[in-house]
């Protein structure tokens, strides 16, 4: 799904009213997507640490919805899929500063969450039904704490991932995730190559160089399909792999804007350090062998990132709207030397023991 810039219907109304909701209110007419929209749009998704390019895809969608819950204001509980939103971010927190470990505050209400909440019910004395009802909220409320040094689940993360040295990566189970998809081409390089087939051109290198090294690697999508983020993140979750690295090609209305960027799962409250460690050395990578500009690396919510529970980082790898760029990720060369970075830097941080990278 994408709502963008020009469209009209009842789509866009509806992502007019919940925009209101959230204060970003905008001067165009009722279901008409013009400048004051994509501008409205784009302050949310710069709030939310998404892409800010001002169309609603799954992403900014699910995050629109997720954000106009308030705890209490539904029954929160385990379900399949997971009930999402700022109410179970809330609970996550919550909890997390009371030590109970609930994960991630990603605002998914999933096992680590569904196991922290009974075990607060527990320790509380109340029926222990995993139900984040109006009694659990009002006790909770009631106990809020906010001098925690530290959330329960930054430890446990550490203890999650701490993995010991390898000595080789025969074996790793990666998941490359080549972005867009056919349905979701993206932007187009200056001679035309659509985005996402450069990612899969990038990808499938990356691919056949660590599959030659002993690894496992698992693709997120095919050549003709493109399932949502989400489902990315359910599919590397269920092949248990170790490392996920997303490529991606960038675009900017100014044909001056190049260069390397990267990002993690992070908000305001917690970043994942094993997340970061790999983009840095991804985005570090690329920029030695291709000379682009290094444009660093930074926390998103992305649905990739916030859903699965491997490390993850996506790359852009250039934007395909800036000459140089675009020449050099629509080459055989280039794509290789891009490719080749991304094997390294993959094998050097499946080689470091994670107390390596430290918090």
């Amino acid at each position: 799904m994408e709502i963008r810039h020009g469209q009209v219907g009842t789509e866009v109304e509806d992502v007019q009213r919940r925009l209101a909701g959230l204060d970003l209110p905008c001067d165009d007419d009722p279901g008409l997507f013009g400048d004051a929209t994509r501008a409205a749009v784009r302050t949310f998704q710069q709030r939310r640490g998404l892409v800010a390019d001002g169309i609603v895809g799954d992403d900014t969608w699910h995050a629109l919805v997720g954000a106009s819950y308030r705890l209490g204001d539904r029954l929160l509980y385990a379900t399949l899929p997971a009930m999402h939103g700022d109410d179970v971010r809330d609970l996550q927190r919550r909890l997390n500063r009371l030590g109970f470990d609930s994960g991630y505050d990603d605002g998914l209400f999933e096992g680590r969450t569904d196991a922290a909440l009974r075990e607060f019910q527990l320790n509380v004395g109340m029926a222990v039904d995993g139900i984040a009802g109006p009694q659990t909220i009002d006790l909770l409320a009631r106990l809020h704490r906010q001098h925690q040094e530290s959330p329960a689940f930054v430890v446990h993360e550490r203890d999650l991932l701490r993995r010991e040295r390898r000595h080789s990566i025969a074996g790793a189970r990666v998941m490359i995730d080549p972005a867009q998809g056919i349905d979701h081409p993206g932007t187009c390089a200056l001679d035309g190559t659509p985005g996402h087939e450069i990612a899969w051109a990038i990808a499938t290198l990356i691919q056949g160089q660590l599959a030659a090294l002993g690894a496992h690697v698992v693709f997120s999508r095919g050549p003709r399909t493109t399932p949502t983020p989400s489902r990315r993140a359910q599919h590397a979750n269920v092949e248990d792999v170790e490392a996920i690295l997303s490529i991606h090609v960038n675009a900017d209305a100014s044909a001056q804007a190049r260069g390397v960027a990267g990002h993690h799962f992070g908000t305001d409250v917690h970043v994942s350090e094993q997340g970061r460690a790999l983009a840095l050395l991804v985005v570090d990578s690329i920029v030695a062998a291709t000379g682009s500009p290094h444009c660093r690396v930074h926390p998103s919510t992305a649905a990739l990132l916030r859903e699965s529970r491997a490390p993850a980082a996506v790359v852009e790898v250039g934007f395909v709207t800036n000459p140089e760029d675009s020449a050099l990720l629509t080459s055989t060369t280039g794509q290789r030397d891009v490719a080749r970075a991304c094997v390294d830097a993959l094998s050097a941080y499946l080689l470091t023991p994670s107390d390596d990278w430290g918090p």
